[in-house]
């Protein structure tokens, strides 16, 4: 089966990542897989995954352009299906399929949980923007959630039949047990990490108080990642008074090799669809610890089974919780339970059966399979 992915930009944030390792699966199995990139932003190509590069890139930084250069590949397809990654990817491949007026079959899924679908926005253009969204949803033929909690929302505010959205998490490499010894956590130094773009929702504020909150003397702060956020970060790291404490990154290639070199993941952000981090940090035997925000860090850690939920915007709860977990760590064979739920080989075979069940059935998203 031809098989193409939709993808705004393939770089290495969360997205990139799903893409690469599905990608990758199912062409090991004989499919002929490819990503199309619509957009490929400067510095998406350099930091790219490197676990697969059959890429076609169509270099539209328009909705307009987007849409024009899919609609020719629409016309002129030989994929058997199209798998778009996001919620733009969903939006442009949608119309795209509309203009073209193509039958090919196309599934959407959603990663963010900040969608113009479920959102409340203030802002005019994103209000304005949602009957374009449902126009163009209503070309898709199946849609996946990362998470449970997005499905259920979005059926609360959406009228597509529940047959035809699907819950399907995020894949991840098979569990890489820590290569570092299990430190004794009132005697040793801690080594915290915390992954992300550096952005608001992030919260990487609260990640620096907190450490400023728990840190001893040998203890260290990981921050990996780039974004508009890192000058004043490192302000507010040198006013904490733990500026040689924190370690600024940047991008980061080799995420395993840092996560070995790891001992406590910390996720402050004020949203996650189904973040990457977490997963990667369950596959890398890591004890976790992140805030409680819609809609995926419960799912994945299982209501505090894998490790350590915090309240949302609360510094006190996320103190509380890194103490807790240097206090009482996750048992290894916890963490490694909770990872195998995310394996690729799982993860790539529900989408091939959810592939299978839409190709047998004809209708859109708002029609029963």
């Amino acid at each position: 089966m031809k098989i193409a992915f939709v993808i705004q930009n393939y770089n290495y944030n969360g997205g990139g990542q799903v893409t690469a390792s599905l990608a990758k699966y199912l062409q090991s199995f004989g499919h002929d897989v490819s990503i199309i990139v619509i957009r490929c932003d400067k510095g998406d190509i350099e930091s790219r995954p490197k676990n697969f590069s059959n890429v076609i890139d169509l270099y539209a930084p328009s909705l307009l352009s987007s849409v024009n250069k899919l609609s020719k590949i629409f016309r002129n397809s030989e994929y058997g299906i199209f798998i778009c990654v996001g919620d733009y990817s969903n939006l442009t491949a949608g119309l795209a399929k509309l203009y073209s007026k193509s039958s090919s079959i196309l599934i959407g899924s959603e990663h963010f949980g900040k969608s113009v679908l479920i959102g409340d926005y203030k802002k005019p253009l994103l209000r304005l923007s949602l009957p374009l969204y449902k126009l163009a949803y209503s070309q898709l033929n199946g849609l996946v959630f990362v998470s449970d909690s997005l499905r259920t929302e979005f059926l609360k505010k959406n009228s597509w039949h529940p047959s035809r959205c699907i819950t399907i998490y995020n894949p991840v490499r098979s569990f890489r047990k820590k290569t570092k010894k299990n430190l004794d956590f009132n005697t040793t130094g801690i080594t915290y990490l915390g992954m992300g773009v550096l952005e608001p929702r992030k919260r990487f504020d609260l990640l620096l108080e907190s450490f400023a909150r728990v840190a001893r003397t040998k203890d260290i702060l990981l921050i990996a990642g780039t974004g508009s956020q890192k000058q004043k970060l490192e302000m507010q790291a040198e006013k904490l008074g733990i500026k040689t404490q924190v370690k600024f990154l940047g991008y980061v290639d080799d995420v395993d090799k840092l996560m070995q070199a790891s001992d406590i993941l910390v996720l402050t952000s004020n949203s996650e669809a189904l973040p990457m981090v977490l997963l990667e940090g369950l596959s890398a035997g890591l004890q976790i610890v992140s805030t409680n925000s819609f809609s995926g860090p419960a799912e994945v850690l299982d209501n505090g089974r894998y490790g350590y939920l915090a309240e949302v915007d609360n510094i006190d709860s996320i103190v509380s919780s890194v103490k807790r977990i240097k206090n009482k760590p996750i048992p290894i064979e916890a963490i490694e339970e909770g990872a195998s739920r995310f394996y690729v080989n799982q993860i790539a075979n529900k989408y091939l059966e959810f592939i299978s069940n839409i190709m047998m059935s004809e209708g859109n998203i708002n029609e029963a399979i």
